[in-house]
């Protein structure tokens, strides 16, 4: 089947019909991505290490009690006193004018209460982090969903049978972008929004208040918020990619393929060939995306004036940086897989 075949849609009796309405192709996509067994299973699975993750997170943390605090407390004068005995061994093995250097006397101070405890309180510091691996996580159940459902359609040849009631190839392909994105984003932004809400439950059961942040916590929430702002479209890069590699090869274990070998063994040799290229590189561009403020990464050394010693040179990533060259990774994917779908011959 050939696109010169396709150019005007024709019924079985001769006549010329009028094409779906791509509100209704839309909507046949979301049944189709739904109906889809894969689908089902990851999204099962993902929610079932979803919250086994929160339980364990709630079942390691604890507030900070009066007895536990008393247990910490006589757990570290015990230590003191060991390290203290050893300290006066120690002056009686020395000159008297490096004791004091050689044999330290350890103090309360040398030994935070809170790493005596049992169980640590949950710190409001770490909502952030776990946002952002939320964020990660999302997006590789986006990349497998997008692989997976036009890699099906390909092998199936479900793809052909559709051409038949919609032959506007680029059409079919937007319908099914518009609903694979919009479901992925769903998931993602779902994760979140849970996310928020146990992270106050941990706050107020389990936790340190926020208030311990000092300068930071009058604006810790809405700093939050922001986090799961950058982390959650990143599942929209993600299954862009993987919907176009897929549908370039026309298989998902191939798009697999591709992107275990470019993440395990492309990625890894150009950073050891040139570290300069790093910026370009899409693992780096996500973190610099995720991140507050972007991250910085090491280049060749260089003589520094400053220091008077080679040094790497830092590169820093921005924000800005990392989100459009995620794009640009995206849209030439994207661009290239439409342009051969729509080129192409079908078989």
């Amino acid at each position: 089947m050939t696109a010169s075949d396709l150019r005007s849609p024709v019924s079985a009796s001769g006549p010329r019909t009028s094409a779906p309405a791509f509100g209704r192709l839309v909507r046949a996509e979301f049944r189709r991505l739904a109906a889809r067994r894969f689908t089902r299973v990851i999204i099962a699975l993902g929610l079932i290490g979803y919250l086994l993750a929160i339980a364990l997170i709630w079942r390691e943390h604890h507030r900070t009690t009066a007895a536990d605090i008393a247990q910490a407390t006589a757990q570290r004068d015990q230590l003191i006193v060991q390290f203290t005995a050893e300290a006066e061994q120690c002056r009686k093995n020395v000159p008297a004018e490096q004791a004091d250097q050689a044999c330290g006397v350890p103090t309360a101070e040398n030994f935070p209460i809170d790493q005596f405890l049992r169980t640590q309180p949950f710190r409001p510091d770490e909502i952030p982090d776990y946002a952002l691996a939320i964020g990660v996580a999302t997006a590789m159940v986006g990349f497998l969903l997008a692989a997976t459902f036009i890699g099906a359609e390909w092998s199936t040849k479900n793809l052909v049978a559709w051409l038949f009631w919609e032959p506007r190839r680029l059409r079919v392909m937007a319908a099914k972008l518009v609903a694979l994105l919009a479901s992925v984003l769903l998931i993602a932004a779902l994760a979140q929004v849970v996310w928020f809400g146990v992270a106050k439950a941990l706050i107020h059961y389990r936790g340190l208040p926020v208030s311990t942040l000092g300068p930071q916590a009058a604006h810790f929430w809405s700093h939050v918020v922001n986090v799961q702002l950058r982390a959650a479209p990143l599942v929209l890069i993600t299954a862009l990619i993987a919907f176009s590699l897929a549908s370039l090869m026309r298989n998902s274990a191939a798009a697999l393929g591709v992107a275990f070998v470019y993440f395990a063994v492309v990625e890894n040799l150009i950073r050891a060939l040139n570290p300069e290229w790093q910026p370009y590189l899409f693992t780096t561009n996500v973190g610099a995306w995720i991140s507050e403020k972007g991250i910085t990464v090491y280049g060749k050394s260089v003589f520094n004036a400053e220091q008077g010693y080679v040094m790497p040179r830092e590169i820093h990533i921005s924000n800005l940086h990392g989100g459009v060259t995620l794009l640009v990774f995206a849209g030439i994917a994207t661009a290239a897989a439409l342009t051969s779908f729509a080129r192409r011959d079908i078989s």
